[in-house]
């Protein structure tokens, strides 16, 4: 039969060469007796394929019966691809995943008996006999390691950071005088004006920091959070030094506090200031643009995550620094009153997690693979290619990648009053009225306007979806219960059942309470 589609015959063609390319591979694998395995990730930043790569040949040196192969995915379609090969039962052995994805925990297998014995990829280290848990800077607390709502460890962290103002060194020094950054708040604006003055007499398109909408956030948290320690502290009935999102929630619909309070009028007033000093428009840019925005010299900082320090690095033409942004402090004369610092950067966190596909066949392979990711010596290995922070214990980072560390040392009730939700409803509603603080009509009353209008809404509907998160994870829960003893022979019937942790029923509780109080 002829086939008269151009379109049929390329299809058919595709489709053979796709059998073809299967079968080699297949075919390929079984020939040299190795066991494959396949890692897949989404960070394409500079150096971290390359610091994967360096980690998996050393490894290949110590096991040369198991072949690793990493898959790099784009960040933008990484989830529906990881998703999708999940569901389909294709996924690779170990897999990249964040706590933030939905209902996807279970596709993996839980590491909790491992962590709590040591790594034997750790002999001959300082962290020798040291349970696997404990040889990570944070103690696998991170929710990328521990799901909480199972109950269970999962995944092994590759590194932690936080945002930093990076700036270009000779520019700086040419228009300064000099190239240390500023060291107070005062100092920052200061250098501002000077910045904007030299672009003015030299005639030159260049603002003092480059941003966008999505690099702002991370500023703006921390700005406004930096004012708002003197209310999580009055708000901190409890006691504890932290405020998590049902606290600060449920909080504001008590009426304990509200975008007119002072220190949130004092956040909001520092955040425009700060704002004057960016990319006019910067709300509508995204970040790739920010950064083209100061590689090619248009702008002298840019708000950047450590993530994409190794990135700048291979890329500016230029020398680079970095600094923590320097918050309004006790001196400040305007703004001394609200601060209580030093500032802590709140909770250590790790990142760049890999969980174990539970559907792989070689289970063995992968557990083992992930060991020597999460050892001593692999993590050096990553952190001096990749120029990344490391996540385990004792392992220096590059020169410029410490200037990305937490600073833990200080005040931080890790408050989060612009967007109180565990929801990114509230964050959105921030992100979408911001636009009301800048520009010529732009000022700290019409945004305090718009989320006092607009916010409570958005808090209730975050505690709704907890609500019903929270009670349909119960009930998934009694249902595995229930099966696994009904299931059960008479004579194999466990004595007890590993259910959800109380602190999620309790949670359900607090939150269906909140729900249920009137509004104010």
């Amino acid at each position: 039969m002829r086939l008269r589609s151009p379109g049929l015959v390329l299809l058919a063609a595709a489709y053979a060469v796709a059998v073809v390319l299967v079968w080699q591979r297949f075919t390929g694998e079984r020939a040299d007796g190795r066991v494959t395995i396949r890692i897949s990730q989404w960070q394409l930043e500079g150096g971290v394929r390359e610091g994967i790569s360096a980690v998996i040949r050393r490894y290949g040196e110590l096991n040369p019966r198991v072949r690793v192969i990493q898959i790099a995915v784009p960040d933008r379609v990484y989830l529906p691809w990881i998703t999708t090969q999940l569901v389909g039962g294709i996924a690779p052995d170990i897999v990249e995943y964040s706590w933030t994805w939905p209902d996807l925990a279970r596709f993996f297998a839980p590491i909790t008996a491992a962590v709590m014995q040591p790594n034997p990829y750790n002999r001959g280290t300082p962290l020798a006999g040291v349970p696997w848990r404990d040889t990570f800077i944070e103690g696998m607390t991170s929710p990328d390691n521990y799901v909480q709502s199972l109950g269970q460890y999962y995944g092994v962290s590759m590194t932690t950071g936080m945002n930093r103002i990076v700036y270009n060194r000779a520019l700086w020094r040419k228009i300064m005088g000099a190239a240390e950054p500023p060291a107070t708040y005062r100092e920052f604006l200061a250098a501002c004006e000077k910045i904007q003055a030299f672009a003015r007499t030299q005639g030159v398109n260049l603002v003092p920091l480059a941003s966008s909408r999505t690099t702002q956030i991370a500023l703006t948290n921390e700005l406004v959070g930096s004012m708002c320690n003197g209310l999580a502290e009055r708000l901190d009935h409890q006691h504890r030094l932290r405020m998590d999102t049902l606290t600060v929630g449920a909080a504001y619909l008590r009426g304990e506090w509200s975008y007119d309070t002072p220190e949130l009028v004092a956040g909001f007033e520092v955040l425009r200031q700060v704002g004057a000093q960016c990319t006019p428009g910067f709300l509508q840019r995204e970040r790739d643009t920010a950064l083209t925005d100061f590689v090619t010299e248009r702008a002298v900082m840019v708000v950047a995550p450590s993530y994409e320090a190794s990135s700048l690095l291979k890329i500016c033409p230029f020398e680079l620094g970095a600094f923590r942004f320097p918050l309004p402090r006790e001196d400040d004369p305007v703004y001394g009153r609200f601060a209580r610092g030093p500032f802590s950067e709140g909770r250590l966190y790790t990142g760049m997690s890999f969980f174990v596909n539970r559907r792989t066949p070689h289970q063995a392979e992968a557990m083992d693979f992930l060991r020597f990711l999460g050892s001593q010596e692999a993590s050096g290995i990553f952190a001096r290619v990749s120029n990344w922070l490391p996540a385990v214990t004792g392992v220096q980072p590059t020169e410029f990648a410490a200037k990305f560390q937490i600073q833990s040392e200080g005040y931080n009730w890790q408050n989060n009053f612009h967007g109180p939700s565990n929801h990114p409803g509230t964050q959105n509603l921030l992100l979408s009225e911001l636009h009301s603080l800048w520009g010529g009509q732009g000022s700290v009353a019409a945004l305090r306007r718009e989320l006092g209008a607009k916010m409570a809404e958005e808090i209730r509907e975050g505690f709704r979806r907890d609500a019903q998160s929270g009670l349909a994870n119960t009930r998934r829960e009694d249902v595995a219960g229930a099966a696994r003893v009904e299931l059960a022979r008479a004579d194999a019937r466990p004595e007890t059942l590993r259910l959800i942790p109380v602190f999620n029923e309790m949670q359900l509780y607090q939150t269906r309470a909140v729900l249920a109080a009137p509004a104010r």
